[in-house]
């Protein structure tokens, strides 16, 4: 027990940790509220509507919902998207007997089916098993109530992955730390340093995750009650909205303490397999290289295998699976397991278990057996041969590269930007495909030939728009009031394109062309594109440059780099020279592969013009041309990641280990995105953002008077603390 309360207190003495547990619960408070408040339905609709039907019965509140959304006089003043949506769950509610004599009936009407009546395929022995499933349940009855608080709280996709941020950190806190600071010898050679170490670690780990588990989603209950209210806790779980096929008799208040429960759990797998790694891996780097590759392909899994595949076991018995719990027991479910039904339910409760395990023993048994590398057998045989010598810079990039697993950081995140390439997504937008085609009808120059053209189709859509004024008042239906409005839609693109060209055709060297990729690189239309790849850089900047000196210093390395003929100054030329080429490349391999991807989905046209043909930048104070605006948002960029690559250097140099060196980078450089990402639309102008994309800054130029001063305060406090107390 005493090495447990070390290893917590170790833990949570830890600044940065402490600092990303707050970040957490913070970024999570702010996160909840704004899902609640940017939907379709507000809180307020909410609370309208049940203030209206409280007090009544589950029938009367059916025949309330039923009244109004049959009445389309207008005298209501709801929601009635969710009017609509609350109607059907108070009819589930109320006719959950029917719900359930209907799954019999079905399964019997579907096994006589020729396509499903064959005894030895999956969906046969499926549908045959699906009614016995809710036996357990006939006596259950529902009643209609308060869901959304419930719902908000248990299913949100940001917690799980701010949850995820936790162990992570967690784990490498404690399972690689000691190895970094050099205790690892010390501690293996202790009574206790072996098979009751790694234990009580894995038991400091299943500690830390539980502790946070109950505490964020009690955050998260606490917030939704207040905003919705969580209904009466004491009535069945299929009261819930969406819960209405689980086949579990239990009450609200007893599926959330299984909830949290079953998260422990899933969570404590995660943990056990990141254990796993921990003490298979020699080094930070490769420990974060094998988990980007292990839940990257689980990510995929999950996403990409259909439900009713033939593999679709690999989609549910997932570490990402297992963390989406009402998934799980909102309705039950068979998987296909080689042509058998095997319940989910039961199956995912045992995998996870399983998968705890198996995990947990052998990272025991592989600590355990684990060699003392301060008593390694030396071998002195030697090989007589000439040995080449190369130059300094070259075994710094050795050293890197090869000793420190760089090589793998590099090819992890290629394949990484290759597949974020190849998912780009553009929205598909019926605007955006007319104005596409109006611009390249008229791509070039503005001349009296593009003016007439404008004022033509000005015109003929007028004399449409009269038609279907004239049309509209008789009040019927036509065809040709329907053909009217089909000629009319691509009007919804041609305004925007006789505007802009109203803007831009007395300003010099202006054209006109589809620049909506444009603006997607210059963040005219938002800054998600930027801060995606953002992120990509500074987790490649982080993993790599990192361990430059950082590793050095664990080693007590330049006490000997000191007493060189080189000495000192040529060991810090080199390791700058080193991340100033990551930098560089990270920079190249976030700006060519978007801007080919750009280039394939919206085309180059109008490179040569103005910047000024944007109509976003028609006051841009030099009348340069785009190609060479463009050029000095890369360049700018560019640089930016280089110092921030520099600033990670002289991080690395002030600390003891490359495992503080990365938290705190992480912590300075990657949060800031992962919080903007996660929906913070406010993080974008926050510390180094408006650097890394540049755009901010240039769109918006008062950002940089409150972000980049923030920026550099926080990293000299940062630095202040490494050298107050060597991390």
């Amino acid at each position: 027990m005493k090495v447990l309360l070390t290893e917590l207190k170790k833990l949570f003495s830890n600044k940065i940790f402490l600092l990303i547990i707050v970040s957490v619960f913070v970024l999570n408070a702010y996160l909840v509220f704004r899902t609640a408040n940017s939907g379709e339905a507000t809180p307020a609709d909410y609370k309208m509507i049940y203030s209206e039907i409280d007090g009544l019965s589950d029938d009367e509140k059916l025949e309330w919902f039923n009244e109004r959304t049959s009445d389309f006089t207008g005298q209501y003043r709801y929601n009635w998207k969710l009017m609509y949506k609350l109607q059907e769950d108070c009819d589930n509610v109320v006719n959950y007997s029917e719900y359930l004599e209907n799954i019999k009936s079905q399964a019997d009407s579907m096994t006589s089916v020729s396509i499903f009546a064959k005894p030895d395929t999956f969906n046969y022995r499926s549908i045959v098993r699906t009614p016995p499933a809710y036996e357990n349940v006939q006596n259950v009855q529902p009643f209609f109530d308060i869901s959304q608080g419930i719902i908000l709280a248990t299913d949100n996709n940001f917690t799980d992955i701010l949850c995820g941020f936790i162990i992570l950190f967690a784990t490498l806190l404690i399972m690689i730390s000691d190895s970094e600071q050099g205790l690892s010898r010390l501690l293996f050679s202790l009574k206790r340093g072996r098979s009751y170490l790694i234990y009580m670690k894995l038991a400091t780990l299943m500690t830390v995750i539980s502790i946070m588990i109950v505490l964020i989603y009690s955050e998260n209950l606490i917030i939704t009650s207040y905003i919705y209210g969580l209904g009466d806790l004491s009535r069945p779980i299929q009261s819930v909205s969406g819960f209405i096929g689980c086949n579990l008799n239990i009450t609200v208040t007893g599926y959330l303490f299984l909830y949290l429960l079953f998260k422990i759990i899933a969570f404590g797998a995660t943990g056990a397999v990141l254990t796993l790694i921990a003490v298979n891996t020699k080094n930070i780097v490769s420990f974060y290289s094998i988990s980007a590759v292990i839940f990257i392909t689980e990510s995929l899994a999950y996403v990409k295998i259909h439900i009713l595949s033939v593999y679709s076991v690999f989609r549910y018995i997932n570490l990402i699976s297992f963390t989406k719990v009402n998934e799980i027991f909102c309705n039950y479910k068979n998987i296909n397991f080689f042509e058998y039904p095997v319940p989910l339910i039961p199956t995912s409760v045992g995998a996870v278990i399983v998968i705890s395990l198996i995990c947990g023993i052998l990272s025991a048994y592989l600590y355990a057996k684990k060699r003392n590398l301060e008593f390694k057998k030396v071998n002195f045989r030697f090989k007589i041969r000439r040995s080449k010598i190369h130059s300094l810079y070259y075994y710094t990039f050795y050293k890197s590269l090869i000793m420190q697993k760089g090589l793998v950081i590099i090819a992890v995140f290629i394949a990484v930007t290759g597949f974020v390439n190849q998912n780009f997504y553009k929205k598909y937008d019926v605007v955006d495909v007319y104005y596409r085609y109006y611009t390249e009808l008229l791509d070039g120059e503005i001349t009296q030939e593009t003016i007439d053209f404008c004022n033509s189709e000005s015109q003929k859509f007028s004399d449409i728009q009269n038609r279907i004024d004239e049309l509209s008042q008789d009040n019927s239906y036509s065809f040709e009031l329907n053909e009217l409005y089909r000629q009319l839609a691509p009007s919804m693109g041609f305004y925007p394109v006789r505007e802009r060209m109203e803007m831009i055709k007395d300003i010099d060297n202006t054209q006109l062309f589809y620049d909506t990729g444009y603006k997607r690189i210059l963040g005219i239309n938002g800054y998600d594109d930027d801060m995606k790849y953002a992120l990509i850089a500074m987790l490649m900047c982080t993993f790599l440059v990192s361990p430059l000196i950082a590793n050095d210093n664990k080693y007590r390395m330049k006490y000997i780099v000191n007493s060189t003929s080189s000495g000192k100054k040529s060991y810090i030329k080199r390791n700058i020279f080193t991340a100033v080429i990551y930098g560089f490349f990270v920079a190249v391999l976030w700006i060519v592969p978007y801007l080919i991807t750009i280039k394939r989905y919206y085309g180059n046209s109008g490179l040569s013009a103005s910047v000024r043909s944007i109509t976003d930048f028609t006051d841009f104070p030099i009348n340069i041309k785009l190609w060479q605006y463009i050029l000095i948002v890369l360049l700018l960029r560019t640089f930016s990641v280089i110092c921030i690559s520099l600033m990670m250097l002289y991080i690395s140099a002030k600390c003891r280990n490359t495992i503080s060196a990365v938290l705190i980078n992480i912590a300075l450089f990657v949060l800031p995105i992962v919080i903007y990402l996660l929906g913070a639309e406010f993080a974008v102008n926050l510390i180094f953002n408006p650097l890394l994309s540049i755009n901010i800054i240039l769109n918006n130029p008062a950002v940089i008077q409150f972000a980049i001063p923030s920026g550099l305060i926080i990293l000299s406090v940062i630095i202040d603390r490494i050298n107050g107390k060597n991390i």
